[in-house]
Parts: structure tokens; sequence; C-alpha cells
């Protein structure tokens, strides 16, 4: 079945403004895989932002990391296309830009807690 369309144009004596559409689709075996009905994880986590500014976010449906600068996605690094996992993406921001300013994601809970340290010393 195909999905259906929900739209609404708002009319003005001057203008006509159009709202965002959506596609609505029912959830069958076909729009669901395994990953998003058994894995606990949110969909996107916000891995941190960078020295230079830039925003990390990891998609976790697809093991995908995108990176946002400006607020435009400037890079989509597919992780288990290079066999790599999210902490190598960790490592090679600490090692190619010099760490984040802003850390969410972390590779351990040792890390984490290192960070709340960190921060609140500041």
């Amino acid at each position: 079945m195909a999905g259906k369309t929900l739209g609404r144009v708002l009319e003005h004596p001057t203008c006509v403004l159009y709202t965002r559409t959506m596609s609505v689709q029912p959830r069958t075996h076909e729009t669901v895989s395994e990953a998003q009905t058994t894995d606990p994880r949110a969909d996107y986590i916000s891995v941190g932002i960078d020295n230079e500014g830039a925003h990390h976010v990891y998609r976790t449906t697809d093991e995908s990391v995108h990176v946002i600068e400006n607020g435009e996605r400037t890079v989509r690094y597919d992780l288990e296309d290079v066999e790599k996992t999210i902490d190598d993406w960790i490592d090679y921001i600490i090692d190619r830009r010099g760490g984040f300013e802003v850390q969410y994601l972390f590779k351990t809970m040792a890390d984490a807690i290192v960070g709340a340290v960190e921060v609140s010393d500041r």
C-alpha cells in the first residue's frame, strides 16, 4: 500500500502559505527493519561539538556519523562500510581535530566520569 500525503494550504488575502507535508505509512515488515525493533538505542545520538565547531551525530539505525557545519551536513561517514565503530570515530576526531569542545557520547563510563569532572572544574 502506498503512503498517503498529508498537507494543508492556508490562504490569506495577500499570500498563500503551504504547510509542510509528511508521508504516512503503516508499520509493516517492509517499513520497519529488524534493527529498529530490537535495538534499544535512540536512532540519533549526539556525539559532541569538535574544536572547530562542527556537530557530530551518530545514527544508530545504519551505523553512520553525520557532521553538521554551519547548519548543513558536510560529511556522512558509513562506519560499517569500513568496519569501524563509533569509538574509532571519536579517536579520529581527537587525533584530527584536537578533540571535542563539548562531548556527549563517550567510549567508556570512566571517560564520561572524567569528562563530567573536567566540566565541573571549569
